[in-house]
């Protein structure tokens, strides 16, 4: 009869085997982390067919967080992406987890992700830098002094997105679009909009929102207050494709902390509201 202290740490005693007891905690184990993402997944349904797409896609984001290599929580987040138009969110969804493939080696699942991103989305520049990725790791698996010399991958991770509401106000020749949101975990302090070819047109800071204090963008059931806004300028063409819910031409990132992140943005539908201005940052 054994009675290696080691043995009864783990809840093993007498003569059982070691092995057969230690893989049945595993696969529980196992069990608990696969029910807990299904439940996120199924939250996140809810709260989409309840029309709460902001809700719905921070849950996503933290079914993704705890287990990023799961196939049908990247594909329900890259499809909840697309579906409210952020194209860019998409494609930056497919290239993480291309990105998540290939260190464990799986360069074939990679490579399928990527094909199946591109006829989903077409010739995004976040895919094409995937590519380049997975053509890098190919070429690793051939030994060379080439291949030795290739520069080793940065280990991905999961940037959030930050949330918010938008109004669209008309102020004669120009408009204005009101932006509310964050949260306390995403305290945005300045916002940029950029062009399709990520050139900065406008930057300013955003003014924070009291705790308790009501924006003048309207709030859908169940979300929290935002902490912070800013009013950006922003021409005819993206007006009208907003209008008519069509991807904007430009889009818009946050600056948490030191880094600029993407933006959720919802339409309220609201078009008349303040106008105040703020300084360029």
């Amino acid at each position: 009869m054994s009675d290696d202290i080691r043995l009864r740490a783990i809840g093993i005693t007498g003569d059982s085997d070691a092995l057969a007891s230690i893989e049945p905690a595993e696969a529980e184990i196992h069990e608990m982390h696969r029910s807990d993402l299904d439940a996120l997944k199924d939250g996140a349904a809810m709260l989409t067919q309840s029309g709460n797409r902001v809700a719905a896609l921070a849950v996503m984001w933290s079914a993704v967080a705890i287990a990023p290599t799961d196939l049908g929580a990247h594909r329900r987040l890259a499809a909840m992406l697309a579906n409210a138009a952020d194209i860019d969110g998409a494609a930056n969804e497919y290239a993480r987890y291309i990105e998540f493939m290939i260190p464990i080696g799986d360069v074939g699942r990679a490579t399928m992700e990527l094909a199946y991103g591109a006829k989903v989305l077409g010739g995004h520049p976040s895919l094409r830098e995937a590519a380049e990725k997975i053509v890098t790791a190919v070429r690793a698996l051939v030994p060379g002094d080439a291949v030795a010399a290739a520069p080793t991958l940065p280990l991905p991770r999961l940037l959030p997105k930050v949330p918010f509401r938008f109004c669209v106000h008309d102020d004669g020749d120009r408009h204005w679009m009101q932006l509310e949101g964050g949260t306390t975990e995403l305290v945005p302090s300045a916002v940029r909009l950029l062009d399709r070819n990520d050139e900065v047109i406008e930057t300013r800071k955003f003014i924070p929102l009291a705790a308790g204090q009501k924006g003048h963008a309207k709030i859908v059931e169940g979300e929290p207050n935002g902490v912070a806004w800013v009013v950006l300028g922003v021409t005819d063409e993206v007006v009208a494709a907003l209008d008519a819910g069509k991807p904007s031409p430009y889009r818009v990132e946050a600056k948490v902390g030191d880094e600029w992140i993407s933006t959720v943005l919802v339409d309220t539908g609201c078009r008349i509201g303040r106008r105040s201005k703020v300084a360029v940052s």
